[in-house]
C-alpha cells in the first residue's frame, strides 16, 4: 500500500526523469543532483533508492552527451550495487550494461565489448539465453562489436555476415541489410 505522504526526495527524482525525457538536461541534472543529495542524507549511500538516483543522474549525463561524467557515475553505481546486492542481481547486471554502453559512446570499443560479454555471460547463466535481458545484452554486444569493426574499417557488407548470428534484435544502424534468407538484394 502506498503512503499518503511520499518521501520528499521522490518529487525531484520524478521531475528529473520527466525533464530528461523532454531533453531539458540542465534542469534534469539539477533535480537528479538534489534528489541524490537528499537520498544520501536520508537513506545513506548504499540504499537502493539512493543508487537509483545515482543511476538516474548517470543516465541523464549520458543522454546529454557528458560521457566522462556519466562513466564515473555508472562506475560508482555498479560498485555500490555489487557491494549491497551482489554481482548477479538484476540491478547490478543493468549497471554493468550501462557501463558498457558508456564505454562504447566514448569510443572505447574493446572495454565496451568486454563489459557486454561479461554481462551477457551472467545473464545467460542466470536468466537463460532466451530471456529478454539476455537478448538485450546480446544486442548490445553486437552493436559494440559492429562499432569496433567499423572503426577498424570493416565494410558494412562484411559486417552483416559477421554480426547476423549475434542478435535477434535489429541493429538500428544497420537497417539496410536483408532480413530474409531468400532476399537477393545487393547491399550498398
Amino acid at each position: 500500500m502506498m503512503s499518503a505522504n511520499p518521501p520528499p526526495y521522490n518529487l525531484p527524482y520524478n521531475l528529473a526523469r520527466f525533464h530528461r525525457v523532454g531533453r531539458r538536461y540542465d534542469m534534469a541534472l539539477r533535480l537528479h543532483r538534489d534528489a541524490l543529495a537528499q537520498r544520501e542524507q536520508t537513506l545513506g549511500p548504499d540504499h537502493p533508492d539512493t543508487v537509483r538516483s545515482l543511476t538516474g543522474l548517470a543516465n541523464t549525463c549520458y543522454a546529454a552527451g557528458r560521457y566522462p561524467e556519466a562513466l564515473e557515475l555508472f562506475q560508482e553505481a555498479l560498485a555500490r550495487r555489487e557491494r549491497t546486492l551482489g554481482p548477479e542481481h538484476p540491478d547490478t547486471l543493468r549497471s554493468r550494461g550501462s557501463l558498457g554502453n558508456c564505454y562504447q559512446a566514448m569510443g572505447n570499443y574493446a572495454e565496451a565489448c568486454r563489459r557486454h560479454r561479461e554481462t551477457l555471460a551472467l545473464r545467460e547463466r542466470i536468466l537463460g539465453p532466451e530471456h529478454p535481458s539476455a537478448q538485450a545484452s546480446r544486442h548490445n554486444l553486437a552493436r559494440a562489436e559492429a562499432a569496433a569493426a567499423l572503426d577498424r574499417g570493416v565494410t558494412r557488407p562484411e559486417l552483416a555476415g559477421a554480426m547476423a548470428y549475434k542478435t535477434v534484435l535489429p541493429a538500428p544502424f544497420l537497417p539496410s541489410f536483408p532480413r530474409k534468407r531468400e532476399s537477393r538484394t545487393v547491399l550498398p
